[in-house]
């Protein structure tokens, strides 16, 4: 069944209007498409090409590292025609932006039993929020197990959840049993 001429424009119309800006948007206000066969063929073709697009972009390796501050791999109707201006640093102050710095390590204490051994007892192990298991590895160290996100990566003694969680409750005074005197 074919559409009538009148409604077939309109849909062409409406479709052109309802698209969200890209390049296909952009090829079809270049050339017009007359029906909705030539608009559903070129869509298409144009998925196509952008499959083919992107499948080169992930099996190509880059050879050199691009300029630093430049985005990288940005199609034309994802990039923004406003940059965000830089944010100024007032002289002699530090950043707190870059990296994890210093400020995110807890207060190491010293218990009387070993971490591992402090975690499994059940009324500080209620108390603590255990990180979901996860296969991925916390640090660089291949052989270091830690015990309370149950992966490779780290000691136990490096992990700073751990650290936080830990010091809150020394904080709180539920660890005071365990802490060894100084």
């Amino acid at each position: 069944m074919r559409l009538n001429l009148i409604e077939e424009k309109m849909m062409v119309h409406a479709f052109r209007k309802g698209i969200v800006p890209g390049p296909f948007s952009k090829s079809l206000i270049r050339n017009h498409p007359k029906t909705f066969v030539e608009i559903r063929r070129r869509a298409v073709a144009h998925i196509a090409t952008e499959e083919e697009v992107s499948e080169k972009r992930t099996c190509v390796v880059p050879t050199r590292p691009c300029a630093v501050g430049r985005p990288q791999n940005l199609r034309v109707h994802e990039a923004t025609t406003e940059m965000k201006a830089p944010v100024k640093q007032q002289p002699y102050q530090r950043s707190n932006t870059r990296g994890r710095g210093r400020d995110n390590v807890p207060p190491r204490h010293d218990f009387i039993v070993e971490l591992k051994d402090l975690i499994a007892i059940p009324n500080i192990a209620k108390r603590l929020k255990v990180p979901p298991k996860t296969d991925k590895r916390l640090g660089p160290n291949k052989n270091a197990w830690c015990e309370f996100h149950q992966a490779y990566g780290q000691p136990i003694c490096n992990c700073l959840a751990l650290g936080h969680q830990l010091d809150e409750l020394v904080k709180n005074g539920l660890l005071r049993d365990y802490l060894q005197e100084k």
